[in-house]
């Protein structure tokens, strides 16, 4: 036994010792400065989800994403800059982003463009989102043999209802309220007319502007879109040539070749025998790396940006099992005490991107954010998604900014339990209680709420409901009744928040920061730092915070992604609770 014990610990303290040393060498190597050669061109490429800032599990070399969506619009921006990078192509894998996010790309692109960067898009998968970001480019191009998925917009929800019957399982659920649509996953077996609804106005903005985004970024005329492409069932490369839809047909060889032609873009300085001259070429990952003063961004003033993502819930951001990233209160009172302590920072833009959680988390970070306000200017920049919970942390904030396809809103609750015991009966499970003082079994999972819980737990929580209703109202400039009226859990498009007052101005980062400098004084024509928070973990804080939990998410969601390649929904309703 003790010759076992002895080769367990052993075993265990090399693999710790392995993990020990690859997290330094992966460090290390991450540190690495890339040299940037004149005439070079960058390759960013764009798939799979893109977190909007550094996730709080990831762990590098080990799953964690290396690229975020922070990331990717500083490297357009400093690609716009650089003298060194003559063209930028983006790489336009199955993106799972939303169109808040691809708006902000499709602004970046533009100003590329204005500064006279080739854009060109590049394609395996033409996509309802690869063709809308291709087609903000200078030119789209689809490899030879291709795969085109392109459709009309649907969204749809699963329900389990039944499976809880054949559980034994009852929910004691209230939901404020019939808007509140997750809810509806465990109480319903289909969409009740209200969520439909709601449904059908957030798809009848996204579909339109669909639409009339990719005909008048293709050059295509009003109506040919659905009427010509959508309404055939499939399409092969040479069709969608054929129709518009992009400029090329060609490999990913040939594209270099094409980028060779552009003007200042440079061969590389090795090239095997045989084979054709290649451009010097920098991808993402390596040019994310390149500080923004070394493309000639030097500025005086700083403004933090503190971000704001995951589900919210718990003390520490972190990653948990199979929730995914979390935004924990404490983290986000940390990250606002630093940007208000950093004597360099002007003012703050709180990027939120956010399906909401926990209410009492939530209040939490809201509290936060209103008391920087009150030392420095902050700027809310709304970014995918600010709902729930994540609307109660940036509506205490003077400015709210959205993108105008943004998902806002959602105030509304879901609270109440789950009634286990006909599932422990089915499991041959029983439980026995020892009780004093009344109602000491309320929240136990073995029985219902009484008729008498209940209707007090539902008065509590529309007493809670109303609270935030009011407070919304007092700091927003309107009544109870206004904000109800967009409430009970009703989400909202940016361009619907904004005509009921939920937000105050429509835009991505750029008009955020453009405010923030505004508020903190300093010229709009002058460049400014950016500062963030929470600061990103090194290796070892990682593995503390779930970095391999992180990994294993990570794995799955590699592992599903080829059965999501067609599926390009307008909207991920499952996530907008």
């Amino acid at each position: 036994m003790k010759s076992f014990l002895r080769t367990l610990i052993a075993v265990l303290l090399a693999d710790l010792l392995i993990v020990l040393i690859l997290v330094v060498v992966v460090a290390t190597k991450a540190k690495e400065t890339p040299k940037i050669e004149s005439g070079s061109v960058l390759i960013q490429s764009i798939d799979g989800s893109l977190p909007e800032y550094t996730e709080p599990g990831g762990l590098p070399g080990f799953g964690s994403t290396t690229m975020t969506h922070t990331m990717l619009l500083e490297n357009l921006e400093k690609a716009r800059r650089d003298k060194r990078i003559r063209a930028v192509v983006l790489k336009l894998g199955s993106p799972s982003i939303g169109y808040g996010k691809m708006e902000e790309m499709r602004d970046r692109i533009d100003d590329l463009r204005r500064a006279g960067k080739p854009v060109i898009g590049y394609t395996e998968f033409l996509t309802n989102r690869a063709i809308y970001l291709g087609s903000s480019c200078d030119s789209l191009y689809l490899m030879r043999n291709g795969y085109v998925s392109l459709s009309g917009f649907a969204t749809e929800r699963s329900f389990i209802k039944g499976t809880l019957e054949k559980l034994g399982i009852k929910d004691n659920i209230h939901r404020i309220e019939k808007y509140k649509s997750a809810a509806e996953i465990l109480q319903r077996k289909d969409l009740s007319p209200e969520s439909r609804a709601n449904v059908e106005w957030i798809i009848d903005t996204y579909y339109p502007n669909f639409l009339r985004t990719v005909e008048e970024g293709r050059g295509l005329g009003p109506g040919t879109l659905e009427s010509q492409v959508l309404s055939r069932p499939a399409m092969v490369p040479r069709e969608a040539l054929e129709a518009g839809l992009v400029d090329r047909l060609l490999y990913w060889d040939e594209l270099e070749s094409t980028l060779l032609r552009l003007p200042g873009v440079k061969a590389a300085r090795k090239t095997p025998k045989g084979l054709d001259p290649r451009p010097r070429m920098v991808t993402g990952q390596s040019y994310a790396k390149v500080e923004r003063d070394e493309v000639g961004i030097r500025p005086k003033k700083t403004i933090a940006i503190v971000h704001a993502q995951g589900t919210i819930a718990g003390e520490r951001s972190g990653v948990v099992f199979p929730v995914g990233t979390t935004m924990g209160a404490a983290t986000m009172e940390e990250a606002f005490r630093e940007a208000l302590s950093n004597k360099k920072v002007e003012a703050i833009v709180f990027r939120v991107d956010s399906g909401g959680g926990e209410s009492s988390t939530s209040w939490r970070i809201g509290r936060a954010a209103e008391r920087a306000s009150r030392v420095k200017p902050v700027v809310v920049s709304m970014v995918d998604l600010a709902a729930s919970g994540a609307y109660t942390i940036s509506y205490p904030c003077s400015t709210l900014v959205a993108g105008r396809l943004s998902v806002v809103g959602s105030i509304g609750s879901i609270s109440g339990k789950f009634n286990m015991r006909g599932f422990y009966d089915k499991l041959g499970m029983t439980k026995d209680f020892v009780t004093r003082g009344p109602h000491a079994l309320m929240e136990s999972d073995y029985f219902d709420y009484s008729p008498e819980e209940y209707a007090e737990f539902a008065r509590r929580h529309w007493e809670d409901y109303y609270e935030w209703v009011d407070d919304i109202a007092a700091k927003r400039g309107f009544t109870r009744a206004q904000i109800d009226s967009v409430g009970r859990g009703r989400v909202w498009t940016g361009e619907q928040a904004i005509l009921h007052g939920l937000i105050d101005t429509l835009g991505g980062f750029d008009t955020a920061v453009e405010i923030a400098k505004k508020k903190a004084g300093i010229p709009a024509s002058e460049e400014v730092a950016f500062v963030h928070y929470p600061k990103a973990p090194g290796p070892l804080e990682a593995l503390r915070q779930g970095g391999f939990s992180f990994a294993i998410l990570r794995i799955l969601d590699s592992a599903t992604a080829l059965f999501r390649r067609e599926a390009t929904w307008a909207i991920d309703w499952e996530s907008y609770w």
